[in-house]
């Protein structure tokens, strides 16, 4: 089993274009969703989801959108 945190970025990785194009509040809530429960099918705990994202799952999913809006459009 990988590491919370390598296993995290490897998920948001393959949502990148998905978060891109997410833009209410209630999409991110559902997205976050469906990642915690994707880590507890794949034996993660809930808490150490939480943890890896920085105790808010929805504000993170939503903070990492931000940054790769800002990193693309400066390329």
């Amino acid at each position: 089993m990988k590491v919370i945190d390598d296993w995290l970025d490897d998920k948001l990785t393959a949502r990148q274009m998905v978060l891109g194009f997410v833009e209410d509040a209630s999409e991110f809530s559902m997205l976050a969703g469906a990642l915690r429960a994707e880590a507890q099918a794949e034996g993660y705990s809930q808490a150490a989801l939480v943890a890896a994202c920085g105790g808010d799952i929805c504000s993170y999913l939503m903070q990492i959108t931000q940054r790769s809006t800002v990193s693309i459009a400066a390329e």
